[in-house]
């Protein structure tokens, strides 16, 4: 199916999308429809660390990290372009932050990994216990 075919034509609209921030380079807002509002409203960030990526490369990230979002199963596959493996971990943080925290490092193989970017994201976009 056609993307066309799935949300444009159905009316359907995905829950969450993301921007370019267009106050930060190399970072991109994520929104989350809300029904009630009947529109996107900014419910987080995906800021690049490692300036060294390819900017191409950082958008297809967060396009898989969108699609996840929205339990798709299609991904962009770049790992051929890349020759890195991308690990995460949560970011503890106090219990009454409002925010989540998510650090992406990537792995070449040799070394250690080294900071990639992180996720940013408000507390309860996911239903998560504190």
């Amino acid at each position: 199916m056609k993307f066309n075919e799935t949300f444009a034509e159905s009316g359907e609209k995905p829950r969450f999308i993301s921007k370019p921030n267009p106050l930060v380079e190399r970072s991109f807002q994520i929104f989350e429809f809300q029904e009630e509002k009947r529109s996107y409203e900014p419910v987080g960030e995906y800021t690049l660390l490692d300036h060294d990526e390819a900017v191409d490369i950082t958008q297809k990230k967060v396009m898989n990290l969108i699609a996840i979002m929205n339990e798709k199963q299609r991904l962009i596959d770049f790992k051929n372009l890349t020759n890195e493996r991308i690990l995460y971990n949560i970011i503890s943080t106090n219990p009454d932050s409002e925010q989540q925290k998510v650090m992406f490092r990537t792995y070449d193989g040799s070394g250690v990994s080294k900071e990639n970017a992180v996720l940013t994201l408000d507390r309860g976009v996911f239903h998560e216990e504190s």
